[in-house]
């Protein structure tokens, strides 16, 4: 590349907003993320209650930077759990992930797993992908619209090989701490 196509290059990207910028409100979607995000601590909150009372788990919450396309820098929070020795950081990832609207890793001295803000009606991967084929150069007929209003839903999702959805209950979320702090 020489600079006369650098030159070209920057000046494209002063062209202005797309039309997926107008079109897309990022600082509401960054808000919607960030409230869900709210939601899932609360609910870690809720099923750590009686061991965070006793003295048993302690957590805090740190501040995080995070940086998306379109979106830009915002900051965020991360949970570290205590217990015992042993810290579990739940870190947020993003929002603008294909196939869900946020990602979380949950992160220990023995691993990582994940919990992905999905659609409440999926429950694997293959469930967010439709795939249409063209048969002697006839279009497809245009993909139906969805049955129903998407309801977002925090679930965990499972190792491979079959990766699988599951909800996030008091149970699940105990069994995933164990797996990535080898309990």
């Amino acid at each position: 590349m020489n600079n006369k196509d650098f030159d070209e290059f920057v000046k494209r990207q002063q062209g202005g907003a797309s039309v997926a910028d107008v079109e897309t409100n990022w600082e509401k979607q960054r808000d919607e993320w960030l409230a869900y995000l709210d939601r899932l601590y609360s609910k870690i909150e809720s099923f750590l209650k009686k061991y965070v009372s006793s003295g048993q788990i302690r957590y805090e919450y740190r501040p995080i930077d995070l940086n998306e396309e379109h979106i830009g820098s915002y900051a965020a929070k991360q949970m570290v759990l205590r217990i015992g020795r042993q810290e579990v950081d739940i870190v947020p990832i993003g929002t603008l992930l294909i196939g869900s609207k946020g990602r979380v890793d949950v992160r220990g001295p023995a691993g990582r797993a994940q919990m992905l803000l999905v659609d409440s009606k999926v429950s694997d991967p293959r469930s967010l992908i439709h795939v249409t084929v063209s048969v002697g150069g006839k279009l497809p007929p245009p993909p139906s619209k969805r049955s129903h209003e998407i309801e977002w839903e925090w679930k965990i999702v499972t190792r491979p090989p079959e990766r699988r959805f599951i909800e996030i209950t008091q149970q699940t979320f105990f069994d995933l701490i164990m797996e990535v702090a080898n309990g």
